[in-house]
């Protein structure tokens, strides 16, 4: 049996890697988990933090990460079609890659500590891969997701504007058919678009027809098309993300770069958040678990009047809650991933909106009670705290993005109660 590598840190990691007879965990997991945590650990963690302070990732890490099959592993399930030739992380078989590596992906990458980080190098692969994987032509998935997938190609999500954000089908950017049919032109804004400083392509969503939901159509963008001006937005965290506001003025775009059918875009980009709150909802878990190793950590070896921090039953108290919001969690959010691939995406949104608000939700908890534990060095940039102090500002972004905490809980009861026929 592999064994996995693993914190020494109570609670640092779950308990899986422990345990040589989890159902959910094979070999081929457990080489997994190894690979991407010494990768993670000797090329990503050591740079993270400049990499967030210049506010995008090198090309050269790029090409790495793209060289040892993480961009072709971020599309979930795999587009395989579009894999020929392409290594997975860990030399993993195309055919034996399940919602288990994928879970083991997300959460590793997560260990780094920076969200911006994350999203930054994965390139629009996890949220732009999917909708081209499940919706787009042969043509398409030549042309954009096979590029995308092998770093030749960088993409972003357009969908959020500046006055329409949890409510999708709120927004304005338009899009009218020429007189000829040949073409759409697209007009409006999009704002805090991870990964638009330097994406290549967009999967933009624009209305085509009325009010509502059903007037939404996707469209692939090639980002560098006359009309399209982006400005760097500046957030209190996730700078490596590349988050851009971005301007569409007449931009001209052939009918056959539509994803789907006209009307069809708020089906597609909907599908998208299935996997992103269920990836919220991991990256949320693991940055938690980084938080308490750090404050840990440092609790064993920080002295204050005589003893050490850890010698505190008001610090070990802290300890005890913490873990007491990860771990059910994390059993819940484990059997998502099992029941992902088995249930409807019907059926399985309520349960990843809750995982999603919920590990969002207890993650400001933690990142609170880290810095307690740290002191003014949970309130510094860089040094012993610096991961906890960049998780309290990177936290506010997976409590709002995806679905805000507000909208998600009325939305996970309303559902619940359609499918439940009451």
């Amino acid at each position: 049996m592999s064994s996995t590598f693993t914190s020494s840190v109570p609670f640092a990691d779950p308990l899986w890697h422990k345990d040589s007879s989890h159902p959910f965990f094979k070999d081929s997991h457990r080489k997994l988990q190894r690979f991407v945590r010494e990768y993670v650990d000797s090329e990503i963690t050591p740079n993270a933090a400049e990499w967030e302070a210049q506010g995008f990732i090198p090309d050269e890490a790029y090409a790495r990460h793209v060289e040892l099959g993480f961009l072709a592993a971020a599309v979930f399930p795999l587009p395989k079609s579009s894999l020929s030739g392409v290594s997975l992380p860990a030399g993993i078989p195309i055919d034996e890659w399940d919602e288990f590596h994928d879970y083991i992906l997300i959460d590793e990458i997560a260990r780094c500590g920076f969200l911006g980080v994350v999203w930054g190098i994965n390139s629009g692969a996890t949220t732009g891969g999917a909708p081209l994987s499940t919706y787009g032509t042969a043509d398409q998935k030549r042309n954009y997701l096979r590029p995308l997938l092998t770093g030749q190609q960088k993409h972003c999500l357009m969908v959020t504007e500046p006055d329409a954000g949890s409510d999708v089908a709120g927004l304005t950017t338009e899009a009218v058919k020429t007189e000829d049919g040949k073409h759409y032109v697209i007009n409006g804004q999009k704002k805090w678009i991870t990964q638009g400083q330097k994406a290549t392509h967009s999967l933009c969503l624009a209305r085509t027809g009325s009010s509502g939901h059903k007037g939404l159509t996707a469209f692939i963008i090639d980002m560098n098309t006359d009309g399209i001006t982006r400005k760097k937005m500046e957030n209190s965290g996730v700078a490596a993300s590349g988050s851009t506001f971005v301007n569409l003025d007449e931009v001209v775009v052939p009918v056959e770069n539509i994803l789907g059918k006209e009307g069809q875009g708020f089906e597609i980009i909907m599908s998208t958040f299935m996997h992103e709150r269920l990836w919220v909802g991991i990256t949320a878990l693991r940055l938690s678990r980084v938080a308490l190793e750090d404050s840990y950590r440092y609790a064993l070896r920080r002295e204050t009047f005589g003893k050490k921090l850890i010698d505190n039953q008001a610090i070990r108290l802290k300890f005890s809650k913490m873990s007491g919001l990860i771990e059910p969690v994390h059993h819940l959010m484990e059997d998502l991933v099992r029941r992902s691939v088995h249930i409807s995406a019907i059926e399985f949104a309520p349960w990843a909106a809750l995982l999603k608000m919920q590990a969002a939700h207890n993650l400001e908890t933690v990142s609170r009670e880290s810095q307690q534990i740290f002191g003014g060095l949970g309130y510094s940039r860089g040094g012993a705290g610096g991961r906890v102090e960049q998780i309290s500002r990177d936290v506010r972004v997976l409590v709002v993005s995806g679905g805000s905490e507000e909208i998600l809980q009325d939305m996970i009861t309303k559902q619940q109660k359609k499918l439940a026929r009451l």
